[in-house]
C-alpha cells in the first residue's frame, strides 16, 4: 500500500524540525519533497515516494560538507524501512560504493519499528557519519 499524502506530510514536518529553524537545528535541510508549496497535503504531487535533503555532519572530517540524501518510502512503509542512499559521493566506512548507508535502522531488522520516523533515520545517519560504527562495516562489504 503506498504512503498517503497525510503520512508524507507528517514525515516532512518532522524532518523540517531538523533544519535551521527547528528544534534540532542545522543537521538536515529538505531540498525536494512530494509537496509543491508549504500548504501541506493538499499541494502534494501525485507520487509520495521520496524526500531529498542534505545532512550537515559535525565531525572534523565531514563538517565542511553538505551531503545529499535520498529517502524513498519502500513498499509497505511504515512497516518496512525507507530506502536511503547518499547521492553525493562520500567516503565513509559505513557507506557502500552505491551510497547505501549500512546501519540497522535502515535495514529490515528488529531495530526497525513502524513508529520510526524519517527524522529518526536522519539523526541515526548523522550520528554514524560523525561516529563511524566498526561493527557495521562488514555489512557494507556483504551487500
Amino acid at each position: 500500500m503506498p504512503i498517503t499524502p497525510k503520512q508524507a506530510w507528517a514525515e516532512l514536518t518532522k524532518l523540517k524540525l531538523l533544519g535551521p529553524t527547528g528544534t534540532s537545528p542545522g543537521i538536515f535541510i529538505v531540498d525536494e519533497s512530494p509537496f509543491q508549496h508549504e500548504e501541506g497535503a493538499a499541494s502534494a504531487k501525485s507520487e509520495y515516494d521520496f524526500i531529498v535533503g542534505r545532512i550537515f555532519p559535525s565531525s572534523n572530517i565531514y563538517k565542511e560538507g553538505a551531503y545529499r540524501l535520498e529517502m524513498k518510502f519502500a513498499p509497505g512503509y511504515p512497516f518496512r524501512p525507507p530506502q536511503v542512499r547518499f547521492t553525493t559521493p562520500i567516503y565513509h566506512p559505513n557507506v557502500d560504493k552505491d551510497g547505501l548507508v549500512c546501519i540497522p535502522i535502515v535495514i529490515q531488522t528488529e531495530e526497525w519499528k513502524a513508529n520510526t520516523s524519517l527524522a529518526d533515520v536522519v539523526k541515526a545517519i548523522v550520528d554514524v557519519i560523525d561516529n563511524p560504527k566498526p561493527e557495521y562495516i562488514q555489512r557494507v562489504y556483504e551487500q
